[in-house]
């Protein structure tokens, strides 16, 4: 029988080999995975295209399956006597199992890449593996280890580049980044990781995997140096490229908790919950620490305290200390002294310089609320000088540690007494929130300030700064802080002690800690005992419905007590 013309020119399906190719390099890696099954349940891959197999399992978060696979390619390239390919499948079993968490066995693979490198003098691989050794250094908090990092993966960016290696030389030059961020060299560091993105989105990478880890490691070290404009272009091109493929599994957890971040600091807190939620249920092992912390980050600041405490005591459990955020939700809830213990114990234990960064704005907002005037102004010390070294590393650009170290000595002023010292740390303060586009910190900025205005008498200063605070706080829905806010000026809405449900003690109580007073120094004043001013705290939060002593100072300026 004839055979019909048109089914004639039907063509043939590709068969599956060829079409697990065509899929991967088109970045369908669910789709190329498929083919290549099908095409390996017929005849065993070659290794080459086991690699690919391999890393589109990988892409999709499948990494047992990308182990099996890649120790199959290796087996074949040893078989076949091509020790360059079997050098690089060790280099990718050792990454494997280093991500996750598996050091033993990636510190096996990092031997073997080492033996099969030396015995058949292998160039190009050198600097994968020099490149490995780096990044093993850089786990190690020794500046020794820092420097034989940096030597390493510069070692390592000069053969990939002789070569022609741009998986190599994108993972040298990350190594080398980190390792100068770590050492001080902010400007240089972030110049080098430049260099890496640059590779990265011309699209000279030969393996996909290597751009989530680029995009990964450049925005988690913008924000290490505080950088957040450098993070907001690095998230926004990483978003883009998540979203070209929509079955990318192992970057999209910890990229949505930076994001989250970002989207938190910008002020979109609604994006930012639901970032951090949707990282919370894709995030890989290692990082549920980071994104339960960003949950409860957001949880506090909107004054969910109970989903707060809950995000914390998860992070704290997959080995993301829980503070400072633990410490400034206890200060929300009124415990202020369960805070300040919090406060003086880390800031004995901390002592990396990236922890005290983090730490230190709010060791000096709790101290301030304890009325330990001493301390928080030791912490808006250290701030002013951690400023200055990145001022002098280049990390400055950013202006984040100036606005901090602003803050925290307006804070620390005001909480002293010193209200006219106070307002010039402050104003400059808001202004620098301002200019870097973080509306929550220039609110909190601006409520202090308007609070120093008040006890300055100038009401008029006071009422625009707490107005601008309040619509801040109203649109972002931070409560606590709008709770804590005045309902007015002490002259707009002045009110005299006897129209306060107050006793007398309570009102000499509620002054003296306006005035800055620890309670050890209102026990002394008033020839009291520790616990009886307790005892009066505990009847004035009950009696006003307040949780903290800055509600208590806003209550006093409000109702004229000042």
């Amino acid at each position: 029988m004839a055979v019909p013309r048109s089914a004639a020119r039907l063509p043939h399906p590709a068969p599956p080999l060829d079409e697990g190719r065509r899929l991967y390099e088109s970045g369908s890696w669910t789709s190329a995975l498929e083919a290549f099954e099908r095409a390996d349940s017929s005849a065993p891959l070659p290794g080459r295209d086991l690699m690919l197999t391999a890393f589109s399992a990988y892409l999709l978060g499948r990494e047992e399956r990308s182990i099996d696979l890649l120790g199959r390619a290796f087996r074949e390239f040893l078989d076949a006597h091509d020790g360059a390919a079997a050098a690089r499948a060790a280099f990718w079993l050792s990454f494997a199992h280093d991500t996750r968490g598996d050091l033993a066995r990636a510190e096996a693979w990092g031997l073997r890449l080492a033996g099969i490198v030396d015995e058949h003098g292998l160039s190009a691989e050198r600097a994968l593996l020099l490149s490995g050794l780096g990044h093993r250094s850089l786990a190690s908090p020794d500046p020794a280890e820092t420097r034989r990092a940096l030597g390493l993966s510069r070692e390592a960016t000069a053969i990939a580049r002789r070569v022609r290696d741009t998986d190599a030389e994108v993972f040298s030059r990350l190594g080398a980044g980190w390792a100068l961020l770590r050492l001080g060299s902010t400007s240089e560091g972030l110049a080098e990781l430049d260099e890496a993105m640059a590779t990265v989105t011309s699209g000279e990478v030969q393996t996909p995997i290597v751009n989530g880890v680029a995009y990964c490691s450049v925005i988690s070290a913008s924000l290490l140096a505080d950088d957040v404009a450098r993070a907001r272009d690095w998230t926004s091109a990483a978003t883009d490229w998540c979203e070209r493929h929509q079955d990318l599994v192992p970057f999209r957890g910890q990229c949505l908790v930076h994001r989250s971040v970002v989207k938190m600091l910008d002020g979109d807190w609604q994006g930012a919950l639901e970032e951090a939620i949707s990282a919370s249920q894709r995030v890989r092992p290692a990082d549920a620490g980071l994104a339960s912390y960003q949950l409860g980050e957001l949880h506090r600041l909107s004054g969910r305290f109970t989903e707060a405490e809950g995000a914390y005591r998860l992070a704290n459990a997959a080995g993301r200390r829980p503070e400072p955020g633990l410490m400034l939700l206890r200060l929300a809830e009124g415990r202020t002294d369960a805070a300040a213990v919090s406060a003086r114990r880390l800031y004995s234990e901390l002592t990396r310089r990236a922890e005290r960064e983090e730490f230190l704005p709010a060791y000096v907002e709790v101290m301030a609320a304890a009325g330990d005037s001493e301390a928080a102004h030791a912490g808006a010390a250290e701030l002013a000088e951690l400023a200055d070294q990145a001022r002098q590393s280049g990390a400055a650009l950013s202006g984040m540690p100036r606005a901090r170290a602003l803050t925290a000595e307006g804070t620390a002023c005001c909480a002293a007494g010193e209200a006219a010292v106070a307002v010039r740390s402050l104003r400059d303060a808001s202004l620098a929130w301002h200019d870097l586009g973080m509306p929550y910190l220039e609110a909190r900025a601006r409520a202090t300030l308007g609070r120093c205005y008040a006890a300055l008498g100038d009401d008029e200063a006071a009422a625009l700064e707490v107005e601008a605070a309040r619509a801040t706080f109203e649109r972002l829905g931070a409560a606590p802080d709008l709770e804590a806010l005045p309902k007015g000026t002490a002259r707009a809405e002045h009110a005299t002690s006897s129209a306060t449900p107050l006793t007398e003690r309570e009102v000499e109580v509620v002054r003296l800690v306006t005035a800055g007073l620890t309670n050890r120094a209102i026990a002394k004043e008033l020839v009291l005992s520790e616990k009886t001013v307790a005892r009066h705290l505990a009847n004035i939060y009950a009696k006003l419905g307040i949780a903290s002593r800055a509600a208590a100072t806003a209550y006093a300026y409000d109702h004229g007590l000042v």
